[in-house]
């Protein structure tokens, strides 16, 4: 199914190859996935069904979170064009994005719903600041991972320059739920370097916004919890359609 999810339509040699299956044991698979509904058969060719769409877009939290998030990231991308926005939440060890918006970025890197991030990702590290210490990343030591998590806790933002995907950069900023639990990372990425480190206001505003529309709270009285210190001020500063009332 996650080989499924990363293309349109894809041909039963590459999805045994990629699932490390036999072929025949691919076919057979394959055919049950297909009397369920799940999956989807045209001329030797699969794609993901209906009814996995309709359980993917049921599952909890992706649901509340697209709700919450549709308008901030609709916002953010009228004032800075040309960005793929995603929200991401941490599942079973991965980083998985659940909503977002398309940019220049998915020409290089699809970040459409059910895509799992690369590790190492700026999403990974705002998630990893609030979770129990866990295996750091391949490529990287567990010191230097330690390092690098802190430092998204105490900014509260994280930036990653062509290290996860060699052409593009990224900037992420935790979604709080209403008890002040970092529950899913908003993230804006772009190929342009130089329009990242500018957005990292933009991004933590939109992320508050989020924050409070998960709590109900109004999104100017939004603050960030406790665990997360005041942000320091960024380049650039957030939009003024983002900056909030005041």
């Amino acid at each position: 199914m996650e080989v499924l999810a990363e293309g349109e339509e894809v041909g039963l040699t590459r999805l045994a190859t990629d699932a490390e299956l036999p072929k025949a044991t691919a076919h057979r698979l394959l055919g049950q996935l297909v009397a369920l509904g799940a999956v989807q058969s045209r001329s030797g060719r699969y794609r993901l069904g209906a009814r996995a769409f309709r359980l993917g877009q049921a599952w909890h939290p992706a649901r509340a979170l697209r709700a919450a998030s549709a308008r901030p990231l609709r916002e953010l991308a009228s004032a800075n064009g040309g960005l793929t926005l995603s929200l991401s939440v941490a599942e079973a060890g991965q980083t998985i994005v659940v909503a977002g918006l398309r940019g220049e970025a998915d020409d290089v890197f699809p970040l459409r719903p059910g895509v799992v991030l690369p590790p190492g990702s700026a999403a990974e590290l705002i998630l990893a600041a609030s979770a129990p210490v866990a295996e750091p990343p391949g490529g990287r030591t567990a010191a230097s991972w330690a390092r690098e998590v802190a430092q998204a806790g105490e900014l509260g933002l994280a930036f990653r320059y062509g290290e996860c995907v060699s052409s593009l950069s990224c900037v992420s900023a935790p979604v709080l739920s209403a008890s002040g639990q970092v529950v899913a990372a908003v993230a804006a990425t772009s190929p342009d370097a130089g329009q990242i480190t500018p957005l990292g206001g933009s991004v933590a505003r939109v992320a508050a916004m989020i924050s409070a529309n998960l709590s109900r709270r109004p999104a100017a009285g939004a603050r960030p919890h406790r665990e997360w210190p005041a942000r320091p001020p960024v380049p650039g500063g957030p939009h003024p359609a983002l900056a909030g009332p005041r």
